[in-house]
């Protein structure tokens, strides 16, 4: 008996001194956080990132509209007929298309809303995120920013290889309905127009 308490604590140490080949139950504990998984387009642009002469891209009344702009240059009176921007309510008229030039402004009663704009003149300037877009923006440009999405524009859909370019809308990672097309022509943007689908 007395051997084996004298050999006792030379079992303990040796049991110590051994390998443990169990990890330990702080590193079990944090164990990697498994990847998420990669949105098929991680373009996807968040409506609030867009801004027109330095305005987010939001309804306004026509007297706002006026006040910015003056008069348009034309209207067509019922020319909305489906895919409007405006929360019209069901039942009411078609909504008419107000123009400054190029720009395309949908009115509906005393509502109004942004639908394209054209960059060429210089009046007209607008930002999504960093990207400034105006006359001077190329195709090249937008590819730095958006390369999947350019890359997509240069296989034509309307005959014109890199002439136009879909950036999807999101809320919250959530697909909306629309987008934001870019038009170019020889690689310079034209105009920008926010697509809705009817």
């Amino acid at each position: 008996m007395k051997q084996l308490l004298q050999l006792a604590p030379l079992v303990l140490c040796l049991a110590a001194c051994q390998s443990n080949p169990t990890v330990p139950a702080a590193t079990s504990a944090t164990a990697p956080a498994s990847p998420q998984p990669e949105p098929a387009n991680p373009e996807h642009i968040d409506p609030t990132m867009v801004t027109v002469i330095g305005l987010p891209d939001e309804e306004l009344t026509t007297k706002q509209l006026t006040q910015q702009l003056g008069r348009p240059d034309s209207i067509a009176k019922g020319a909305v007929e489906c895919g409007g921007r405006l929360n019209s309510p069901m039942g009411a008229p078609n909504g008419d298309s107000w123009y400054y030039g190029k720009t395309l402004y949908e009115v509906s009663g005393t509502h109004a809303i942004l639908c394209s704009f054209d960059v060429t003149s210089g009046k007209f300037r607008g930002k999504v995120g960093k990207l400034v877009l105006d006359q001077n923006t190329t195709l090249e440009d937008v590819r730095r920013f958006f390369p999947i999405s350019a890359k997509a524009a240069d296989k034509p859909s309307t005959g014109r290889s890199g002439e136009e370019m879909s950036l999807p809308f999101f809320d919250k990672d959530v697909p909306l309905d629309g987008s934001l097309n870019l038009l170019f022509k020889k690689g310079r943007l034209q105009a920008v127009e926010f697509f809705s689908p009817c």
